[in-house]
C-alpha cells in the first residue's frame, strides 16, 4: 500500500494584525500547527508561528514556552488531534462579549478530523482584544487566549510548557505547586454567574445573559454552537423558565459533595436551589462541570 502523503496547509497570516478577525486568527494557528508546517523550512517552524498569535494570558505564554516546549505540549495525546487533521469546520457563530474587566472576548466552536471516516472532533477557541505597541501608535488586535479541547486538562499540562528543563522556579504566574493551572474562578462562582446573567437577560444589552451563558459553555456542550438569540430563544420553553424567572437562589444544604464529582479534580458538580416568588418550594438546578486550559466549563444542567 502507498504511503499516506500529508496535503500542505498554507499560513495565511504570519503574524497578529489589527486587521484580522477572530476567524483569521483561528485559521492562521490551526494552519500553523498543521504537521505539513511542524518542521518546514526550519524546525519547530509552525509551532513558533502559532505562539506569535497567543495572548500574554495564554498559559503558553505564562509559562515561557519556547517552539520546542509548545511542541511537545500539543503532542499530548489529548490535544494531539488539533496538529493531525486534514478537514476543519467552523460551527456556529463568533460569540463576543465584554468580560468584567471589560475586555473584549471572543469564542468560537470549531470540528475537525484526520480523514474522512475519523469522528469529528470539537474545541472551542477563546480570543482576547489585545493592545499592542506599532511605533508611535497602539492598535488593538485579537489574540488567542485559549483553547478548549474536548478532553479536560490533565495535570502535566503545565509541564509541557516550560521554558528550559532547567527552570527550577515552581511558583510562575497561573500554577500551582504541581504545576496544574489555578483557575480563576470556581464551579460555584461559575455557575452563580451564568445564573444571574441569565436572570437579567437583556441588561446590560440585549441578550447579554445568554453571551454569558454560552460563553462558559464546554466542547462537549452543544449549545456553545448557538447564537446568543438563539440560546435565548430554548429558555422560552417552559422546562427552563425557572433559569429566567427565578426571584431566590441558594446552595443546596443537602449536598455535601458540591463541587467534586466524587474524585476527579477535572470534573465538577454544583447543585443550586432557585424559586420563583409565587411557589411553595425550592426547585434543584445541577450543573455538571469540566476544567479546560484552566477554566471551568459548562457541560451540561438538569432542572428537578
Amino acid at each position: 500500500m502507498a504511503e499516506e502523503t500529508t496535503k500542505s496547509v498554507p499560513i495565511e497570516h504570519l503574524q497578529p494584525q489589527p486587521g484580522l478577525s477572530p476567524r483569521d486568527v483561528i485559521s492562521a494557528v490551526n494552519a500553523a500547527l498543521h504537521r505539513s508546517n511542524w518542521d518546514t523550512p526550519t524546525a519547530f517552524y509552525g509551532f513558533e508561528v502559532a505562539l506569535r498569535f497567543l495572548a500574554p494570558s495564554h498559559p503558553a505564554k505564562l509559562a515561557g514556552a519556547k517552539p520546542a516546549g509548545y511542541s511537545r505540549f500539543m503532542r499530548q495525546p489529548h490535544k494531539v488531534d488539533q496538529t493531525l487533521w486534514n478537514e476543519f469546520r467552523f460551527e456556529g457563530d463568533v460569540i463576543t462579549l465584554k468580560n468584567d474587566e471589560g475586555m473584549e472576548e471572543a469564542y468560537q466552536m470549531t470540528s475537525m478530523r484526520s480523514k474522512p471516516t475519523d469522528e469529528w472532533w470539537s474545541a472551542r477557541w477563546k480570543l482576547v482584544k489585545v493592545d499592542l505597541d506599532y511605533g508611535e501608535t497602539t492598535k488593538s488586535q485579537w489574540m488567542l487566549d485559549a483553547v478548549f479541547a474536548t478532553e479536560p486538562d490533565v495535570s502535566t499540562d503545565a509541564e509541557y510548557q516550560r521554558a528550559s528543563d532547567d527552570d527550577d522556579d515552581d511558583e510562575y504566574l497561573g500554577l500551582n505547586w504541581n504545576g496544574v493551572l489555578v483557575p480563576t474562578e470556581s464551579p460555584r462562582e461559575v455557575v452563580t454567574k451564568v445564573m444571574k446573567a441569565l436572570r437579567s437577560m437583556d441588561e446590560p444589552y440585549p441578550y447579554h445573559g445568554a453571551c454569558v451563558a454560552t460563553r462558559y459553555c464546554s466542547p462537549q456542550n452543544r449549545a456553545a454552537e448557538l447564537s446568543p438569540q438563539v440560546f435565548a430563544s430554548y429558555l422560552e420553553d417552559p422546562w427552563y423558565s425557572l433559569l429566567v424567572e427565578w426571584d431566590e437562589m441558594r446552595e443546596d444544604d443537602d449536598d455535601d459533595d458540591d463541587d467534586d464529582d466524587g474524585g476527579s479534580p477535572n470534573l465538577a458538580q454544583v447543585d443550586v436551589l432557585v424559586k420563583c416568588a409565587d411557589d411553595e418550594s425550592y426547585g434543584l438546578v445541577s450543573w455538571q462541570l469540566s476544567l479546560h486550559n484552566g477554566q471551568w466549563l459548562i457541560d451540561s444542567l438538569n432542572i428537578v
